[in-house]
């Protein structure tokens, strides 16, 4: 089951926002990519998730990190799925459009669903 939106705190958040992913997956990658280029400031850390902290970062049980990309916020906030993109939309240029499309009535809710179909048809992270 794909855990999506605010999914815990940790006590001890990461000096920069950090987005973990799945450097294992060419989706993952090439969204990552496009992330990065947007990343003007290069506020954003990029963590994979098969990195020995990416537990200690998020919080999160290796297995949780499987199932959905996650976002730890700089308040320790971490989200994953949809809700991470949205997060993670915030340090990016043009971020806002994204942020603006999810905002809308129903989006969210939907976009976790695309989110999962899209993990259920790349598969779990390995």
């Amino acid at each position: 089951m794909l855990v999506a939106g605010l999914v815990g705190a940790v006590p001890v958040a990461p000096a920069a926002p950090t987005l973990i992913y799945d450097d294992a997956c060419g989706f993952c990658r090439r969204w990552v990519a496009r992330a990065k280029r947007l990343d003007g400031r290069d506020a954003v850390r990029l963590v994979p998730v098969a990195a020995p902290r990416a537990s200690t970062l998020s919080g999160q049980s290796r297995e949780r990190l499987r199932q959905a990309a996650h976002f730890v916020r700089p308040d320790g906030s971490v989200f994953a799925g949809a809700a991470a993109v949205r997060e993670l939309s915030r340090y990016l240029r043009g971020g806002w459009i994204v942020r603006a499309v999810l905002g809308l009535p129903g989006v969210m809710p939907l976009a976790e669903r695309s989110y999962a179909a899209v993990a259920r048809r790349w598969g779990p992270v390995r």
